[in-house]
């Protein structure tokens, strides 16, 4: 699915979501009552309210067994099409049977009627804007298809897909002093340039965070009873103590009467969205409030303290800790506490030092340290804060002038400082990890920090030494993989056992194994198995819903295959020996080879074909080539990170990775490489995907455990 937008020069691609479509009803229906005869019969449900007055809807469909298919069978429903993603991480709704042309005003509304007619469209709508229309398709024609051909016409500005928009109003908090926060929304209110904030209300479109992602403010300690904090907070387990700046006194985490830097820092990260004062990045993350002696306590109470919060994260999903405080000079205590945090798989932020100073010339700690998200500051204009330390070991930019938060008795006070920019970095891995808790802590911070908006133009003194930029979390969300999670619907016996190091699958469409059966007879679809076995490997051709063997083949002259896939007309096999550098085609009905290609030099241990190119693994790169001659035209790391033993794709826009280090298997777009979503493979093992095959007609995803000698099969939610 994709079409290049020819205003903007972009090619857009599209992924559909398998369970949620847009209908489009019947004519003279009764849309209210068809709505619920649908929800009756358990087939699906509104997404969004549907209006009476309208002929569509959105909708989650109900069963597993239902699809696109089923519904254009109903006589209630006139055409039904996916909900999709682009390209961008935006959910898209088209209204099925339709497109939108804009014509350019020097085209006649006669001979505009006359292309429509030619192209046996038939007008739904002529739109206010002159020249602008609504088309039906003919039920012969695909969206996609009318699009391009509407816009291979030179007097067409341009066509596109009948959009629906559903929630599209931005998100903007109503609690009464939103408007002075313009670190997460700057409109120019406090003389700045517009939009150098972290685009908080676009992000809290996409996510708003989760009470099970926690973000430990380790500081000077918080106001347990703000009204803006208070039901943020999590509750203190009786006899625990969180209060490091006076241990074995209270273990209260409160602050001091005179202390107000730790609440100021918990209401930037994670202020509730309550109709009162402010809101914080991750208004629904939960604040872990532990209190540290900043004036004249011990460095150990601090590595204590650090050390107790990654003692305690096994409670919860995720931990961000925002320490917004320096020592003089580096602490081993602190440092390997910092480390220790680290390989636990909790992201450290860290303010990068208000002193400034250029941290490769005078390095200032913790923030210096690898193992911490380094923090500068930045102004209402993303110049640099005039006291930020900066250097090459800081890691991004945040706001940190003028910067309205709480304060201890339910007041608000403006602050300044890189401790202000810390906490603002935290919500935002907060936000990261409520999205997709399956990522590690490298991913989320590489998530923030390849996503940040460059700011060496407006501060060429720093070029370079501003970390990547100053954050922004609409980009970051955008590009954070969502959750998903396979279904196991069935599994069946490997046909034969794993004697090797590999195994195959690929499905096979539409194969006619032998010719002289009669039409109704001639099996379409197969899943192929193929396992090593040195000098002893068969084909098997499997029923794809039982395992059941239907036959199998000897791969003449080919043994310590790898991997295979089907490219349409033959089946095409990669040996798995280091530098083999050649993919066989073989005659699915004699086993015999009958061409080669040549391939990159490496274990051949995933293949697919997406209908168009092959694309072939040699575990730790992925390379793309031309089916005839096997010519590079790209090549490219994992994306997400990981290596790769097996390949498939859903002959659209996805490619499936397995990663059977990992037991997880990760799904891109295959033109940007952008990851849609990552998963734990199914079953027991350390090989629990060691080949992949994907049903395109039903969504079905096969994964092959080698640890388990099991196939299973399932799809994607």
């Amino acid at each position: 699915m994709k079409y290049k937008d020819k205003l903007s020069g972009k090619e857009l691609t599209f992924t559909p979501k398998p369970d949620q479509v847009m209908v489009k009803f019947s004519p003279d229906v009764d849309v209210l009552t068809a709505v619920k005869d649908s929800e009756e019969k358990q087939v699906m449900t509104p997404l969004y309210d549907v209006a009476p007055s309208r002929d569509y809807g959105c909708f989650q469909l109900l069963t597993e067994v239902v699809d696109i298919q089923d519904l254009s069978q109903n006589p209630n429903i006139e055409s039904v099409f996916p909900v999709v993603v682009d390209n961008e991480g935006n959910e898209r709704y088209f209204l099925p049977g339709e497109i939108t042309v804009q014509f350019k005003d020097t085209v006649s509304e006669g001979d505009q009627k006359k292309i429509i007619s030619g192209q046996n469209c038939a007008i739904i709508r002529k739109q206010y804007t002159p020249g602008y229309y609504t088309l039906g398709l003919p039920a012969t024609k695909d969206i996609f298809e009318a699009i391009d051909d509407f816009n291979a016409l030179d007097v067409v500005l341009f066509a596109e897909p009948s959009n629906v928009g559903y929630n599209d109003a931005l998100y903007i908090p109503d609690d009464p002093d939103f408007t002075r926060q313009w670190y997460l929304h700057n409109t120019g209110q406090t003389g700045g340039t517009p939009d150098s904030d972290v685009d908080a209300p676009e992000a809290w479109n996409i996510e708003r965070g989760a009470p099970n992602i926690v973000i430990g403010i380790i500081d000077t300690g918080v106001d347990l009873d703000h009204q803006d904090l208070q039901s943020n907070l999590l509750p203190r387990p009786s006899g625990e103590d969180w209060d490091f700046a006076d241990p074995d006194l209270i273990p209260e985490p409160g602050p001091e009467w005179w202390e107000d830097h730790g609440t100021h820092c918990a209401g930037i990260a994670a202020a509730v969205d309550n109709n009162t004062g402010i809101v914080g990045l991750a208004p629904g993350c939960s604040i872990l409030p532990i209190r540290i002696d900043l004036h004249g306590g011990a460095y150990q109470n601090r590595a204590d303290a650090i050390n107790f919060v990654t003692t305690i994260a096994n409670r919860y999903a995720h931990i961000v800790m925002s320490c917004s405080w320096r020592t003089s000079g580096n602490v081993a205590a602190i440092q390997n506490a910092i480390i220790n945090a680290n390989n636990n798989n909790i992201l450290v932020c860290f303010a990068a030092g208000n002193a400034n100073a250029n941290t490769d010339v005078s390095p200032k700690y913790p923030g210096v340290m690898s193992e911490v998200l380094s923090v500068a500051a930045t102004d209402h204009s993303d110049i640099k804060a005039s006291f930020s330390n900066y250097g090459s070991t800081v890691d991004v930019s945040a706001p940190g002038i003028d910067i309205f938060s709480t304060v201890p008795d339910d007041q608000y006070e403006d602050k300044n400082g890189t401790s202000m920019a810390c906490p603002l970095v935290a919500g935002l891995a907060g936000l990261i990890w409520s999205k997709n808790s399956t990522l590690t802590n490298q991913q989320v911070r590489d998530i923030i920090e390849n996503n940040c908006n460059n700011i060496d133009g407006v501060n060429p003194d720093y070029e370079g030494k501003l970390g990547k930029g100053r954050i922004n979390a609409y980009k970051a969300l955008v590009a954070t993989p969502s959750l998903c999670k396979f279904k196991v619907l069935g599994k069946f016996k490997f046909p034969q056992k794993n004697a090797g190091s590999s195994s195959a699958l690929t499905f096979y469409y539409r194969f006619i194994p032998w010719p002289w059966l009669p039409w109704w007879s001639k099996p379409r679809h197969y899943l192929l198995f193929l396992t090593q076995k040195p000098y002893s490997e068969r084909i098997y051709f499997l029923n794809p819903s039982t395992g059941t063997v239907i036959r199998a083949i000897d791969p003449h002259k080919n043994d310590t295959i790898g991997s295979m896939t089907w490219d349409g007309k033959t089946i095409r096999v990669a040996n798995v020996t280091w530098g083999a550098g050649f993919i066989n085609s073989i005659n699915p009905t004699s086993g015999a080879q009958v061409s080669s290609i040549k391939a990159p030099h490496g274990r051949g241990e995933g293949m697919t074909c997406d209908g168009k190119y092959i694309y072939y693994s040699i575990i730790s790169r992925i390379y793309q080539l031309n089916p005839s001659n096997g010519a590079v035209i790209r090549s490219f790391p994992v994306p997400g990170g990981g290596r790769c033993r097996a390949l498939t794709s859903d002959g659209r826009n996805l490619l499936f990775a397995g990663d059977p280090f990992q037991n997880e298997i990760i799904v891109f777009e295959k033109n940007s490489l952008n990851v849609v979503c990552r998963f734990k493979a199914p079953g027991k093992g350390n090989h629990r995907v060691d080949g992949l095959a994907y049903n395109r007609w039903r969504k079905t995803l096969y994964i092959a455990n080698q640890s388990e000698n099991l196939i299973y099969y399932g799809t994607l939610h």
